[in-house]
């Protein structure tokens, strides 16, 4: 069974029970317009403490605000409240009862302490040139958070911006199990904006070292970090735009070391933005989450009794008037039992196919899949057989993999899909599965609702064969190159060191298949960005003869531009699969041009079978009677190759595949 909560404004909803790996949703901020700097808070209805959740994922959608989106880059924090038992209170007013002699009545608000817990921290984009209906969909695992998600709780979105604005909605998506390991206790170590001044004002006043007090029942611990630098108003352009690492000590001793980086901001997702999006930071992109770093800290916790966390110091004296550099911290130590799982392989995600928008800059994809594996049993795998591809798609691949994936580790693992059987479907959405069928030798593992995904296809474009391809270098032009390949990767055409404002035009006459045009910046802000002198370049594909055909890529991409395209056929609903209904088949497809349609159904007349080519002409036509062996040869030798559209009418219909004749 399958229950969504829906949380509007006080509502309470009833919730049932459930079975393992069903999904329960609940919802909370349903576009909530974030429109200064403040609070946003809103209550969510969970389950009773009674239910075992084994995954729940936070799904953060960020759009415009009602008035449309806001020109800069802010931070939003989505926190939880828990309260801890005390009180604490403020006036609520002050009355003079007397003045001789002064008496005064004082009325006191008295109300519960909370403490915030972080879940996730988000950058807005460069929002000023986005339409007011654009969205952005993050996602992040809160599982071990479940001992704070049950009955009612206060959810906040903070907005750290000063203008207006975005939106926020926040779905919890709950999966029905036993949890991965038992979870005693969720501590807040640091968490908030401190300022920086010197390495001893920020250990001394923000972040100076923490005793412990462990759960008597853990026994491994986690320490979860998200840490992000702002501001650079001194020399070395700190915390933003510098690189430095955080360090972790217990008891004094080193135990891990971590840089708080993103060096991948040239590939973002969200491409181009009004600003300087492109430029790596302090563990933060515009429009993207920032990173959650997790370090296993069982072997130095079990009889420590402090534990402090470091910045990599740096010195700077703030100039009169200016706001100090800070970091936004957020970490916190989990008090964990051991796993519940021996063997537990996870099918964690798919990066493509899909629609996911934190995997836009891969998608969408005509030769491959690309899968990620999480460990979450005790053992380490070191084998697994995935099944995999479209969903009404009678023919999937099977992929064997074998490595070393270590408990809580992760591995993504890439799936071949060259051929184009693999892109045909009978359904719609186009909808790319797969499936873990072995882990370690045996047939599945303690927990199967995990070992299967699904993700939507995005189609990619189809072009003509012949192609025109115009590069207009800017005036860095030694920092791009390009490079087209086909499905299999084999290198096609490519271009470097190239000269500076110069046009190159190269043409191409492309068998039916799919290939990769991709062009690269090796200073990584493309070929057009307001932030440098470079000037602007241009990226143009043309056809040669035939229907009008002109594809221009942008070319403010950052790092790199990948164009996806296929020749001679478009990938999607494919008229064989259709036809395969009535059991009607061909093969071997593709072949060399001697091909076997094969009728199982008894058939009274002639078939009338005729076949064209992508243009619409009419290259064969034949009439023949269904000989007792159901099975009609065709020689089609003498065709070009490529790819062509059959058709074969009888008494019970129409039958319509796509055959290729190879080379």
């Amino acid at each position: 069974m399958r229950k969504t909560l829906l949380l509007l404004l006080t509502f309470f909803s009833t919730i049932g029970l459930a079975a393992d790996g069903d999904t329960t949703r609940v919802l909370a901020h349903q576009n909530t317009d974030l429109t200064w700097y403040k609070s946003y808070k809103d209550w969510a209805v969970f389950p009773a403490s009674s239910s075992n959740w084994h995954e729940i994922t936070l799904r953060y959608t960020m759009g415009c605000a009602s008035g449309g989106c806001s020109d800069w880059d802010y931070t939003t924090l989505v926190n939880l409240f828990v309260p801890t038992g005390a009180l604490d209170s403020n006036v609520a007013s002050i009355d003079t009862i007397s003045n001789n002699p002064l008496t005064i009545d004082t009325t006191w608000n008295v109300f519960p302490v909370k403490e915030r817990v972080e879940l996730a921290k988000v950058i807005t984009p460069y929002g000023g040139a986005l339409s007011n209906d654009w969205s952005r969909t993050f996602y992040f695992d809160v599982s071990d958070y479940y001992p704070l998600l049950h009955d009612s709780v206060e959810m906040e979105v903070f907005y750290q911006g000063w203008s207006s604005g975005f939106s926020a909605t926040l779905e919890f998506i709950m999966i029905e199990g036993k949890p991965v390991r038992d979870v005693y206790q969720v501590e807040n170590l640091y968490r908030g904006g401190f300022n920086y001044l010197s390495p001893t004002q920020f250990e001394t006043n923000h972040m100076p070292a923490r005793t412990l007090n462990l759960d008597a029942n853990a026994t491994q611990f986690n320490l979860k970090m998200a840490p992000s630098g702002h501001g650079f108003i001194n020399a070395l352009n700190c915390a933003e735009f510098c690189e430095k690492d955080y360090l972790v000590y217990v008891d004094g001793q080193l135990v891990t070391q971590q840089a708080m980086w993103r060096n991948d901001c040239g590939l973002n997702g969200l491409w181009p933005q009004a600003g300087t999006w492109l430029y790596n930071r302090a563990n933060w992109c515009p429009g993207d989450r920032v990173n959650i770093y997790d370090h296993d800290l069982s072997a130095y916790l079990a009889n420590a009794s402090s534990i402090d966390i470091d910045i990599e110091a740096y010195n700077y004296t703030v100039p009169s008037g200016e706001t100090p550099a800070n970091y936004n911290m957020s970490a916190q130590l989990f008090h964990l039992g051991d796993f519940n799982q021996n063997l537990d392989l996870v099918l964690d995600d798919i990066i493509y196919p899909s629609t996911n928008d934190e995997y836009a800059r891969f998608n969408p994809i005509c030769n491959s899949a690309k899968i990620r594996l999480k460990n979450k049993g005790a053992t380490t795998i070191t084998s697994a057989e995935i099944s995999y591809g479209l969903k009404g798609n009678t023919s999937w691949q099977s992929h064997s993999w074998t490595g070393n994936l270590e408990p809580l580790a992760t591995i993504e693992i890439e799936l071949p899909m060259m051929q184009l059987s693999d892109w045909q479907s009978t359904t719609t959405p186009l909808t790319f599965m797969a499936q873990i069928e072995r882990v370690n030798g045996q047939a599945g593992d303690e927990i199967n609702f995990n070992n299967r995904k699904s993700a939507q296809v995005a189609l990619t474009e189809e072009f003509p064969s012949n192609i025109r391809f115009e590069l207009r270098t800017n005036n860095a032009a030694a920092q791009t190159f390009w490079k087209l390949e086909d499905a299999s990767g084999t290198l096609i055409a490519s271009g470097d060191n190239l000269s500076n404002s110069t046009t190159y035009r190269d043409t191409f006459n492309l068998s039916p298949g799919c290939y990769m045009l991709l062009i690269g910046d090796r200073n990584k802000d493309g070929l057009s960005f307001f932030g440098n002198n470079d000037g602007s370049g241009r990226i143009i594909l043309r056809n040669i003869g035939g229907d009008f055909f002109n594809k221009t890529l942008n070319p403010n991409f950052g790092t790199e531009i990948r164009q996806y395209f296929t020749v001679g056929y478009g990938i999607g609903i494919d008229e064989q699969l259709t036809a395969q209904k009535l059991n009607w088949e061909v093969y071997p497809n593709p072949s060399k041009g001697e091909f076997t349609l094969f009728l199982p159904q008894e058939e009274k007349e002639e078939i009338a079978i005729s076949l064209f080519a992508l243009d619409g002409s009419k290259v064969f036509e034949a009439s023949e009677k269904l000989p007792a062996e159901r099975e009609i040869k065709l020689a089609l030798q003498h065709l070009s190759p490529g790819v062509y559209l059959l058709k074969a009418q009888g008494e019970k219909g129409i039958y319509q595949e796509r055959i290729m004749i190879e080379k």
